[in-house]
């Protein structure tokens, strides 16, 4: 009976505990050591006399050992520190090792929807990260880490750490598998010549035997070592009831391979190359897809590293190098000539000229001085700032652009829809087809052979990569380009407009109106400019900027209003020690009861009315000018045969006259936000974008199907945007629109191609047409192709077409 006062002994290599009876002990340097086992033992012989000894003393000092490594990952005190909370709901970021194919994926997400407490759960094809929304009275983190292991994957909290760490793992364990397969099926390839040369001009029976069993000795490695994650992922697909495509592999090498074993033993011919090959071949796939998978996600990894590692920061009077990750806001920062801001800050004392390609597009640095806004990953060419955190790394304009394109490569396109219910179905159905054909050519060589080409050449990956490395590889490219995509679902959506509508201040227009002309009413045309200035204080509108730009060339002083009401897309009303201000545009006043006088009706500037306590002072007459590429934008857009319409705000003669001088064809002037949302939600067209910048365009931007913001909108417009464009270059949205199009002309191609192959391949595998080896060779050769047909949307002229 065990007697539990007494401690388990701890091995001094790896620190687990273990039972006495396996106890191994042995003295080194006079000191007596316990070890679990004797390669533990072994292990520490070999690094003590490497002098590595410090080793184990910094092993002692984490104070972490393997077995408190691997329970610590499901430990709920552990895991909860990684979960973010919101209302009633709960979000975990989880890094999942074991993907091997797009069917893992869709296994993944399938199985976690059906448990209780599960709201949501998308895994990122290009980083195998899990984004997982759940319920915390119903489930807990520790709960779906466990699941997860019973489905055969292993998780882990997200970090950039632990996914680059994860990533490394994953490919250098590949390329271990793969040399060995490749190394040891070159040796078998000896063998089995010898003997297809001895089975047609004889050979001695001892001779054949022994090459046999070489090859035997030569294979085994081959399946239980190279072909182990297949195997693994075959049980574990079987215990869970979800067929996979492990499963077809598995079944494929080892029914050759065992075949081969009762051959060898009673006299027939055996096919351990065939077993290993088809190893071999699928390994050389995997290792071209996480290539491809690593190449195609680059893109976000160029943008992280815009922004550096390190930041010297100001404390106690000094500078001291910190990581960028611990800025906070307020934090001051130094950024000398030639070095990257590491996060969104805004100067505080020195000038520079800063090179913003990487935020904006523009080529040209930026002369930035005190009090101006400074963009994480940009670059000081001269000069010496000090700047002032605005936002933590993880918030910054590089963190929040690499965070929606990941969430853009998580949300699925409508087209995979097809693709994932074909999946469901694929896997078993090619099952039963190889039973069928074992059955029809006989329960001998031949069937089993035709039965194993069956099962390794079906390739339900090809069907399960079509969609998701094609957007993978756009949303990357696209980001590169200035375009964030919210999701794939958005990617295709824009391949298919037919109206684009546009606000006109800040999204056609500058942005930038100026006062042209002064109209006072009753009092003096300075006491107007000072009135009107007064009431725009605060406010963001383009209109308002104008205003205060030209008092501020006038010197003319104003007050700051007591209290300011704004009513989007018509004015604002302002409290002042000398009343109540009204200021915006005509029908506003009006709607107030204020008495105005009449205007020419076509005039095409806009006018910013106001009145005070009642009574009408005046309006100043501000002008905006096209942006640069307007014009080309709307006729591009028209080639295409898209739709323009121009919905604003501002009065009717101003709309007209910018519509006529784009050639715009329809338009809807003087709209409030809610009115612009009702117009294009009474449109025929269900495929309509709304391309806008403000505060007032937000419940157009929702209504819309496609909402798209500019670089520089407000905050409430970019969160509801589908579309960002970071660059403010119209024709960014022609390149959006042409990515799109022939990103769907590449998802048709995959999916034409992964149906073809999969609907030629089988028959030819079940007619006895098609060896294993080249079933094998076959079914990596689809997904190749799948994925290097995707890849190609990395370069390229982007047309309009």
């Amino acid at each position: 009976m065990k007697n539990d006062s007494y401690p388990l002994p701890i091995c001094s290599h790896c620190g687990i505990e273990f039972p006495s009876a396996d106890l191994i002990r042995a003295t080194v340097d006079d000191r007596q050591l316990d070890f679990c086992c004797r390669g533990c033992h072994g292990a520490y012989l070999i690094i003590h006399g490497a002098g590595l000894g410090s080793y184990y003393r910094r092993q002692d000092q984490q104070g972490v050992t393997v077995r408190e490594t691997e329970l610590s990952r499901y430990d709920p005190q552990y895991l909860d520190q990684f979960v973010s909370h919101s209302e009633n709901r709960s979000r975990i970021n989880l890094i999942i090792d074991g993907i091997r194919c797009a069917s893992c994926i869709w296994l993944i997400e399938k199985s976690l929807q059906q448990q209780s407490g599960i709201n949501h759960a998308r895994v990122n094809f290009a980083s195998h990260r899990l984004l997982i929304d759940f319920t915390e009275s119903e489930t807990a983190a520790a709960d779906i880490c466990r699941f997860l292991a019973r489905l055969g994957y292993q998780s882990r909290p997200y970090s950039a750490d632990e996914l680059q760490q994860s990533a490394d793992q994953e490919r250098r364990g590949l390329l271990f598998r793969f040399g060995t397969a490749v190394f040891l099926s070159m040796q078998l390839m000896g063998f089995s010549i010898a003997l297809y040369a001895g089975y047609f001009q004889g050979i001695d029976p001892q001779a054949r035997q022994l090459l046999q069993l070489l090859a035997a000795l030569v294979t085994t490695p081959v399946i239980f070592y190279s072909g182990f994650p297949f195997l693994r992922g075959a049980w574990f697909s079987l215990r869970n009831r979800q067929p996979n495509m492990d499963l077809l592999i598995a079944l494929g090498s080892l029914s050759a391979y065992s075949y081969s074993l009762y051959a060898l033993f009673n006299q027939r011919e055996v096919y351990f190359d065939t077993a290993a090959m088809i190893i071999t071949l699928i390994l050389a796939g995997r290792l071209y897809e996480t290539g491809a998978r690593r190449k195609a996600s680059a893109g976000i990894d160029r943008l992280l590293k815009l922004a550096p590692a390190r930041a010297s920061k100001q404390q106690d009077h000094g500078w001291i190098t910190v990581d960028s990750q611990h800025l906070q806001p307020g934090d001051i920062i130094q950024v000398n000539a030639g070095e990257r801001l590491p996060t969104d800050g805004r100067i505080r004392s020195g000038q520079a000229e800063i090179d913003e390609a990487s935020a904006t597009g523009e080529s040209v640095p930026v002369l930035r001085e005190p009090g101006h806004r400074v963009i994480s990953g940009t670059l000081n060419v001269n000069g010496r700032i000090e700047v002032e955190i605005t936002a933590a790394a993880a918030d910054s304009f590089i963190a929040r652009v690499a965070a929606m394109v990941e969430q853009a490569q998580a949300r699925k396109a409508p087209i995979q829809r097809l693709a994932d219910r074909v999946a469901t179905r694929f896997i078993p159905l090619v099952l039963l087809l190889a039973i069928a054909t074992f059955f029809y050519w006989g329960a001998d060589k031949e069937g089993i052979l035709h039965a194993i080409t069956v099962l390794v050449v079906a390739c339900p990956c090809a069907l399960g990569l079509a969609t998701p490395t094609a957007v993978m590889v756009a949303t990357g490219r696209a980001a590169e380009l200035g375009i964030l995509y919210r999701g794939g679902d958005i990617l295709e959506a824009t391949a298919s407009l037919q109206t684009i509508a546009f606000d006109k201040t800040g999204t056609l227009t500058t942005g930038r109106p100026e006062v042209v002309s002064c109209h006072p009413f009753s009092i003096p045309e300075e006491e107007l400019i000072q009135r009107l200035a007064t009431a725009e204080v605060g406010s963001h509108h383009p209109l308002a900027k104008g205003v205060l730009a030209y008092a501020k060339k006038r010197n003319i002083a104003y007050d700051l209003p007591a209290q300011v009401r704004t009513i989007p897309g018509r004015g604002l009303s302002a409290e002042t020690r000398t009343g109540v201000l009204l200021a915006g545009s005509r029908r506003f006043l009006e709607s107030r009861a204020i008495q105005l006088p009449k205007c020419a009706e076509n005039s095409t500037v806009s006018e910013v009315h106001i009145a005070e306590n009642g009574q009408y002072l005046g309006y100043l007459a501000l002008a905006d000018q096209p942006r640069s590429g307007a014009k080309e934008l709307i006729r591009r857009l028209h080639q295409q045969q898209i739709k323009t319409l121009l919905l604003t705000g501002d009065r009717e003669p101003v709309a007209n006259a910018l519509a006529t001088k784009l050639g715009i064809e329809n338009v809807k002037a003087e709209q409030t936000p809610e009115e612009k949302a009702c117009t294009l939600e009474q449109l025929a067209d269900p495929k309509i974008m709304m391309v806008g910048d403000g505060i007032n365009d937000a419940p157009a931007l929702a209504a819309a199907h496609i909402g798209c913001t500019l670089a520089g909108s407000s905050d409430i417009a970019v969160e509801n945007a589908d579309l960002i464009l970071t660059r403010a270059k119209l024709s960014t949205l022609l390149q959006a629109l042409a990515l799109s199009k022939r990103t769907m002309r590449i998802i048709r191609q995959n999916l034409f191609w992964a149906f073809s192959y999969n609907l030629l391949a089988l028959p030819l595998a079940a007619s006895g047409h098609l060896a294993p080896v080249y079933g094998a060779a076959a079914m990596a050769l689809s997904s190749i192709c799948v994925v290097g047909n995707s890849l190609r949307l990395k370069g390229g002229k982007l047309n309009d077409a």
